[in-house]
């Protein structure tokens, strides 16, 4: 949303999993599907359904959410993830950024409907071996090469341009 609002300050975007289709809530839209109890209720329960979620890392995901979340601001978090994703128009904003765009997903995520879609308008894609949702916790050094290697290139056509 900051780089739709702000196109001329975003010189290369890197969506790392991030939601641009409903289909991409399958974790945040839980708070539509539970949505009984406190939000401490709430924040334990979802901690254990994503332990066992069969996608590599979310055990370990899961692990630290209670150090690093409020659970009083989770449901609110997860509301607006999903309405944005809904009907935020995020795949349209993604895709009309003026700037070079990767889009990022982990080897079972390989199946979801959109990647030809955005890769024919112009989107790099990065399908991170042996991952689930959550690159940063499953091939970290693959993700970070890949990162790094879109910036380089990223880099180099601005500068040649100028």
């Amino acid at each position: 949303m900051l780089a739709h609002t702000h196109p001329e300050r975003v010189l290369s975007f890197v969506d790392i999993e991030g939601n641009i289709a409903p289909e991409d809530c399958f974790l945040s839209r839980q708070v539509i599907d539970y949505p009984e109890g406190s939000d401490e209720q709430f924040f334990d329960e979802f901690i254990v359904r994503t332990l066992h979620v069969p996608a590599w890392a979310s055990a370990l995901y899961s692990a630290g959410l209670r150090y690093k979340v409020r659970a009083s601001a989770v449901r609110y978090i997860f509301k607006s993830m999903v309405d944005y994703s809904d009907r935020g128009e995020l795949m349209a904003k993604f895709l009309n950024l003026a700037c070079p765009k990767m889009f990022m997903y982990g080897e079972q995520n390989a199946t979801l409907s959109y990647l030809d879609y955005i890769q024919q308008r112009g989107v790099k894609l990065a399908e991170i071996p042996e991952c689930g949702h959550f690159p940063m916790y499953s091939n970290p050094i693959a993700m970070w090469r890949h990162i790094s290697e879109f910036q380089k290139s990223a880099l180099s056509t601005r500068v040649s341009h100028q």
